[in-house]
Formats: C-alpha cells, sequence, structure tokens
C-alpha cells in the first residue's frame, strides 16, 4: 500500500494544478482511477474550475479535497516528487494532493468491501471556491453521514478555523516628472498614508491579542523610476475569529481609514467555521489516530459544506505550517495513516 499511495501523489504531483494551468489533464487522470476502482463520476460546477464527484452507494461517509494547488513558487531545493527519508516532497503534497491520493487508493479497498461513501474534489479552493458552491446543491451532500475535508492537521480532527476577509485598496494621484512631485500627486504616498493607518493590525502583538491577522499581500504602484505615481494598490488578506463578521471586518478597515481617499473593493468573504470537538465522530477520529482536537488558523471548505450539513470535520495528513512553502513535503507515514482512517471511518459511520 505505500508504494501506491506514493504513486499515485507522485502522478498527481507530475500534473500542474495552480489556478494558471489547464485543469483537464488532473482530472481526467482522478476521474480514470476512480472510475476503474467501481465508483460513478461526474463532474458538475464552473467550466474552468470543475469540480468531481465520484459516489458509490448511498448515504455514506463523504471525504472532500481539492487538487489545486498555489504556484510552485522559488528557492526549492528538492525536486517535485522527490523521495528523502521517507517523506516524498513537491507543491501540493501536504496541501493537499497527498491527502487526495489517499482518497483515491482507498477508494480501491471500500469498494471491494462494498462500503456506500462519496469522494468531492474541487479545483478552485485555492481562490473563490465556487466549485463546492455546486457541490453543496447535491443530495449526497445533504444526506452524508458526515463530511471530511482532508486539509493537512498532522492527522489530528480540527474543530474550528477562522473566516476570511479580501479587499483591494486602490489610491490614485496625477503623474509629473519625479524633479518636480510637486505638480502630481503621488498615488503611493497616499496608500503609505493608508496602510499607516491598518500598520498595527498586521504586527504581531496585536495578531495575538485580537486573534485576527493582518496580511499586506501585493503592492503594485507606478510605472516609471521618474514618473510621480498616478495609481497604487495594495490586497489584504484578513483571517478573523467566529466571533467577527465580514461587516465586523469592513468597518474596522473603514473607521481606521476614515479622512483617507481610496477605493475599497472586497474581493472574497468565507465566514468562520467551529464545530463539537466532543461529537462522535470527532472522539473516534481521536480515537482512531490517538491525536486531540486541534484549532488551524487557515480556512477550508468547511464553511460552505456545514450550511447544508452540521456533520463537518477536518483532518488529513500533512504539517500546516509548510503549506504554501519552499520544500513543501508530506511524510509517507502519515500518507499511510491517512488511507487507513479513510477506510476506517467510512465503515464505522456504517455501524
Amino acid at each position: 500500500m505505500r508504494t501506491r499511495v506514493v504513486d499515485t501523489l507522485q502522478d498527481l504531483l507530475a500534473m500542474d494544478s495552480d489556478l494558471h494551468a489547464d485543469m483537464s489533464t488532473i482530472l481526467r487522470f482522478t476521474r480514470r482511477r476512480l472510475e476503474a476502482a467501481g465508483m460513478r463520476v461526474r463532474l458538475v460546477g464552473p467550466e474552468r474550475y470543475p469540480a468531481l464527484i465520484a459516489t458509490y452507494g448511498k448515504n455514506g461517509m463523504l471525504f472532500s479535497g481539492h487538487l489545486d494547488t498555489v504556484p510552485v513558487g522559488d528557492n526549492w531545493t528538492m525536486f517535485q516528487g522527490e523521495e528523502d527519508e521517507n517523506r516524498v516532497y513537491g507543491r501540493g503534497t501536504c496541501d493537499m494532493k497527498g491527502a487526495c491520493a489517499a482518497m483515491i487508493e482507498a477508494a480501491d479497498e471500500l469498494v471491494k468491501d462494498d462500503v456506500p461513501f462519496s469522494i468531492c474534489l474541487t479545483t478552485d479552493e485555492e481562490e473563490q471556491m465556487e466549485g463546492v458552491d455546486a457541490i453543496i446543491k447535491e443530495d449526497i451532500v445533504r444526506k452524508a453521514k458526515g463530511v471530511l475535508i482532508m486539509e493537512p492537521t498532522e492527522l489530528a480532527p480540527a474543530y474550528r478555523e477562522k473566516g476570511v476577509f479580501r479587499f483591494r485598496l486602490t489610491t490614485r494621484g496625477r503623474a509629473a516628472h519625479a524633479s518636480q512631485p510637486w505638480l502630481g500627486n503621488d498615488a503611493i504616498l497616499k496608500m503609505h498614508y493608508c496602510l499607516g493607518r491598518l500598520l498595527d493590525l498586521a504586527e504581531m502583538s496585536s495578531q495575538r491579542s485580537t486573534g485576527m491577522t493582518v496580511c499586506f499581500s501585493t503592492i503594485k504602484g507606478g510605472n516609471k523610476n521618474n514618473v510621480v505615481s498616478d495609481h497604487c494598490t495594495v490586497e489584504v488578506d484578513i483571517r478573523h475569529p467566529s466571533t467577527q463578521t465580514a461587516n465586523d471586518i469592513e468597518d474596522i478597515i473603514v473607521n481606521r481609514l476614515r479622512g483617507e481617499v481610496y477605493e475599497m473593493d472586497i474581493e472574497y468573504t468565507l465566514g468562520a467555521f467551529e464545530s463539537d470537538p466532543n461529537s462522535e465522530i470527532s472522539q473516534e477520529l481521536s480515537n482512531f489516530l490517538g491525536t486531540d482536537p486541534i484549532v488551524v488558523p487557515y480556512a477550508t471548505e468547511a464553511p460552505k459544506y456545514a450550511s447544508v450539513n452540521p456533520h463537518v470535520y477536518i483532518c488529513g495528513p500533512g504539517d500546516p505550517h509548510l503549506a504554501h512553502t519552499a520544500d513543501e513535503f508530506v511524510e509517507v507515514q502519515e500518507l499511510e495513516e491517512a488511507h487507513d482512517m479513510i477506510v476506517h471511518l467510512a465503515k464505522y459511520v456504517q455501524g
């Protein structure tokens, strides 16, 4: 089984699947594998980033993941798919092609044992999460005995995650020769004043005390070194606890920026998620894996699933601190344990 899961993961790693890639290749591979196992497979959702739904039987456990990744990026010292000391390296090994490989391999065993279950895989989780919006309209989600989202948790059941609030700030100015800046209106300087109003929110001490994290993710401005900038744009990513809503976050930002001249575009919001760590399935996961429930800092598709099914859980292989980093990896042992967890949980919920 070790060789099969690793081989499947390496097959997935060989296919580019960031949001600039053609998702049809990795979807064809996954569909072919799940159909060969005996599952019924179909695609739903947006044409550019479809979601895959695979089913066997009715009303079993639903296992959820995503095939898309962030771009590979720079500063890697390991090759994509390289094995070293019982680790597999590559973009998506942890977040979360490793879990997808475990699901694909577990499908064979569950079908052979005639255990009802389903697998749902999206291809746009790292951005807009539109695929899961199509998935949750399906009866299999509402009727599932539980939904396990297999994001990286080092195989500890996670019961809480923060909400997401992403927005874009734009300041506009007037171009002029840089030797005579008084003839123009510097958009970058305007942005400097805006960010100054938010700076303490992005500092570590504030984030520890409020539980809200603020990251200035991108900044673009100006056209040339000897021209006063006539535009500047900053993208900001905020994660907030369940005690706050998107409206609360917007109010904080608007109040902080009062008096400044800017444009604000809210690009994406997702509510926080929290489940009961003492629920039956959560406790069964803890007992089977020998791990205690945890809280994770990232966002998943859990709030979307929870809007139609109250039995949603998060647990998967990989260290969440490695997600989106150079030399991302997953431990082979965790892949094996994830495979066994899938099989055990699918059988457990059938009583």
